[in-house]
C-alpha cells in the first residue's frame, strides 16, 4: 500500500503557510451585541411576514386599512434589510430603521391618527438597537 495517502495534505504556497485561525479575545464580540443585531432582523421579519398576510388578504377582497398589491414592494424590501441585518450590516440596519420610522410618520400624517403608535414605538425600538449592534460589532471587528 502506498504510504502517502494516509499521511496529511500540505500545500506549498510562495506567500509562506497561513497562521492557524485563533481565538482572539480582543474581537470576542459580546452577547449583547449579538443580542441586539438578531432581535433586529427578527423584528425586520416579523414586520414583513405581517405586512405580507395583509397585503394577500387585501389582494383577495378584504379591505385592509389602504393595503394593496404595492405593499408587495414593501415586503421585499423588509426581507433584503432583514438579511442584510442578520449578515450585519450598518447599512441595512440604518436603512430598515430610518424606512420603519418614516413609513409611520407619513402614515400618521395621511391618515391623522397616531394609528399603531405603541406597536411602531415597539418596532423602532428593535430597529434601532439593530443600528447599535452593527455598529458595535463593527467596531470591535476593526480591532
Amino acid at each position: 500500500m502506498h504510504s502517502h495517502i494516509l499521511e496529511p495534505m500540505t500545500t506549498e504556497t510562495p506567500f509562506g503557510t497561513p497562521e492557524p485561525f485563533t481565538h482572539d479575545p480582543a474581537r470576542a464580540v459580546p452577547e449583547e451585541v449579538l443580542k441586539q443585531i438578531k432581535t433586529a432582523w427578527i423584528a425586520a421579519v416579523v414586520s414583513a411576514c405581517a405586512t405580507l398576510l395583509f397585503t394577500v388578504l387585501a389582494i383577495s377582497g378584504t379591505e385592509i386599512a389602504g393595503f394593496s398589491a404595492w405593499q408587495l414592494l414593501d415586503v421585499v424590501l423588509v426581507f433584503g434589510l432583514a438579511i442584510g441585518i442578520y449578515l450585519k450590516s450598518r447599512v441595512s440596519a440604518v436603512l430598515m430603521f430610518a424606512y420603519f420610522v418614516g413609513s409611520k410618520i407619513i402614515s400618521m400624517v395621511q391618515t391623522g391618527a397616531p394609528s399603531g403608535l405603541l406597536m411602531g414605538l415597539i418596532f423602532s425600538y428593535f430597529f434601532w438597537q439593530g443600528v447599535s449592534g452593527t455598529f458595535a460589532y463593527h467596531k470591535i471587528m476593526q480591532r
